[in-house]
């Protein structure tokens, strides 16, 4: 009766470690395609904008991503992720630092909010809220990154609270 016991015992202190966890794997991605509407994009753009296509990534980790035309020639692309054990704003904004992409903080958005850009007046906004990472890119050949910044951040607030 006691081997049962801990047996038992045993099992069940496994499962309360590892199923928060195996919940977390097993959330499903959000369709970064719902959280905004076209004419919501384009109304704080101010430029037209094609449907977003969805891309929904076979390992759920991976999160999901919607991507719409700016102007013909210009992107502005959501993705919605979990946030992996380990990952934390801190760490994904020292990462960005390290390869010299200069993150500037966006304060009051979601968890924790913080712009980089790659180049080509590409602006990312990169946002955190509860378990959920959200990564903003937009390129937009008429406009530069310091014109792009505070759009991006308008679309993070619409979107937020959404999730």
């Amino acid at each position: 009766m006691a081997k049962s016991f801990r047996t038992l015992f045993s099992l069940t202190m496994i499962a309360l470690v590892f199923l928060p966890a195996a919940l977390r794997a097993a959330e499903k991605a959000a369709d970064p395609c719902s959280l905004l509407t076209q004419a919501e994009i384009q109304a704080i753009l101010g430029e037209t904008v094609k449907a977003g296509t969805p891309k929904i990534n076979a390992n759920p980790l991976a999160g999901a991503d919607c991507t719409y035309v700016v102007n013909d020639f210009g992107s502005f692309n959501v993705l919605v992720k979990p946030l992996q054990t380990g990952e934390t704003p801190e760490r994904i904004k020292a990462m960005f630092a390290k390869m010299k992409m200069k993150p500037v903080d966006l304060p009051g958005v979601g968890d924790a909010s913080f712009f980089t850009s790659p180049g080509f007046d590409m602006v990312q906004l990169h946002t955190f809220k509860a378990s959920k990472y959200i990564l903003f890119t937009l390129m937009d050949p008429k406009r530069k990154e310091d014109a792009a910044r505070p759009l991006a951040a308008k679309l993070m607030e619409k979107l937020l609270p959404r999730l």
